[in-house]
């Protein structure tokens, strides 16, 4: 039976599904790429023009998720320059590697050992500390590696010691 005259069939829905959506949704853990691409891919399915409505609903809603950590990731660096500082990075990365030596050298009672594990610390910090662009940084990692030098002697300070590692720390760690 035809339809009512005036009245005609609804136009076909669409059957192709937005491509611009699908990659959207594919791409939304990229910033800004997904969140540009699930736009275009809103405005592509509106009023049905194509299918995929949801698809790009879903690209949108996870790539301003995404932005959004992203943008608080950069945000937290950024506060943070310090941390970047080829002194605070070689510091750090010294400090915890041969720490490890002395502690694992001076299970073993190899006394030799802990001495040499010392002296690398040692030189690695000086290095760390020439290389930094940081005054608070250079100074920082200086204090930690005279205190070392000065353990080393014989005649340190362990809780000297332990608040400039706590400066060190605090410098040089991204969230403190």
């Amino acid at each position: 039976m035809p339809p009512p005259h005036g009245y005609g069939y609804p136009p076909p829905r669409p059957t192709v599904t937005s491509a611009v959506a699908i990659v959207a949704l594919c791409l939304f853990w990229v910033p800004l790429v997904g969140l540009v691409l699930s736009i275009v891919g809103m405005v592509k399915t509106a009023r049905g023009k194509a299918r995929g409505r949801g698809v790009a609903i879903a690209a949108l809603v996870l790539s301003i998720l995404v932005t959004a950590g992203a943008g608080l990731v950069g945000a937290a660096i950024a506060s943070k320059p310090s941390a970047l500082d080829a002194g605070c990075t070689r510091g750090k990365t010294a400090v915890l590697q041969q720490s490890k030596l002395i502690e694992a050298d001076s299970k073993k009672g190899d006394t030799g050992a802990v001495q040499s594990d010392l002296n690398t610390l040692i030189n690695d910090l000086a290095k760390a500390a020439t290389e930094s662009k940081r005054s608070d940084v250079r100074a920082t990692v200086q204090a930690v590696h005279d205190d070392y030098a000065a353990i080393a002697a014989g005649d340190g300070d362990q809780s000297k010691l332990a608040t400039d590692l706590d400066q060190m720390d605090r410098l040089c760690t991204i969230g403190k």
